[in-house]
């Protein structure tokens, strides 16, 4: 029994001649046999579970991004959970203490990070904690930590979006962004005002939260205002509550105000009109963040560099010419 272990173990280190292993893996084979996961976790220290920490579980973008995440933990033989700060630094925290607890075999934290102060002091604490006992940590967002992470190109992405509303002749163009203390709100922010100051134009920038009803107010207040004819917003869901506001107002987009949106989440061709936005492939990035963690627990990458991932931006009907420029056709 004890030579058919060390057959089986990937991990073991104990001399096993190759006709031993060969016979082993063929009966193992033969009887369907699957390692005990909990089991190897006794000799581990650490539990088979991979936590995935998203901002809201609700939202369309980290729905994918577990989506694609779970399927890659369990072709290697791991549970998933999933934990819902609702960006609530002291929710976020409580879920990571339990997890550490708990003994989880790795952490993904699917949003960026959160910049407050007691919370990074805190989470540093348990980052050193997962460590210790051999778990480890990947980021699918940007943070002030230095965790191996698989991230989208925020900063590419807003530029690209904002250069396509410049190029239909759009030149007020206004940016709903999301939470100042949100990373992700800061990156896809620089690639904005990196395409609106190279071409010369004003930047203005309104912060809303990253929901439905954050987009519709602050797409409010701009309406209301009628001083821009374009409208680049930091995250789809925030332009689904945009084009409903509009709609409210009796605006029509894109012939009164073109929407941008950024994600590209599920059921966008549904909408009217489609929306123009930038493409983040959410499913491939928690697949990727699965294959990174798993590296790190089976001692083959010691990297804590970041990954950028490409971002396309994909065209469809929520964008168009402003009528001044229309009229002068």
């Amino acid at each position: 029994m004890t030579t058919a272990s060390r057959a089986l173990d990937p991990d073991n280190d104990h001399p096993v001649s190759e006709r031993t292993r060969a016979r082993v893996l063929a009966a193992a084979t033969r009887l369907a046999y699957r390692p005990n996961p909990m089991a190897r976790a006794l000799r581990t220290r650490r539990v088979p579970t991979i936590a995935i920490v998203v901002h809201d579980v609700s939202d369309p973008y980290f729905a994918e991004i577990v989506r694609g995440a779970t399927a890659a933990a369990s072709a290697r033989g791991f549970l998933t959970v999933v934990c819902s700060s609702d960006r609530d630094p002291v929710t976020e925290l409580r879920y990571v203490e339990m997890l550490c607890l708990s003994r989880v075999s790795g952490v993904i934290f699917a949003g960026g990070g959160l910049e407050e102060a007691h919370y990074r002091q805190r989470m540093k604490g348990y980052a050193r904690s997962i460590a210790h006992y051999g778990g480890a940590i990947v980021a699918l967002a940007p943070r002030s930590e230095r965790w191996p992470a698989e991230v989208p190109d925020n900063r590419a992405g807003a530029r690209l979006v904002t250069e396509h509303m410049l190029s239909l002749g759009h030149v007020r163009i206004a940016m709903i962004s999301g939470p100042s203390s949100l990373r992700t709100s800061g990156e896809r922010e620089i690639g904005y005002l990196d395409a609106m100051r190279a071409a010369g134009a004003w930047p203005e920038i309104v912060r809303a939260d990253f929901t439905v009803s954050g987009g519709a107010e602050a797409m409010g207040h701009l309406a209301a205002a009628g001083a821009v004819t374009a409208v680049f917003i930091a995250s789809d869901t925030m332009a689904m509550g945009a084009l409903s506001e509009l709609r409210r107002r009796g605006l029509d987009c894109p012939a009164d105000i073109s929407v941008a949106g950024f994600d590209d989440i599920p059921g966008l061709e549904f909408m009217h009109p489609r929306l123009t936005t930038v493409h983040v492939p959410m499913a491939e990035l928690g697949a990727a963040g699965v294959a990174r963690l798993m590296r790190h627990l089976d001692g083959d990458e010691k990297s804590t560099r970041t990954n950028l991932h490409r971002v396309e931006l994909v065209v469809r009907e929520s964008t168009g010419r402003p009528r001044e420029v229309k009229g002068s056709d």
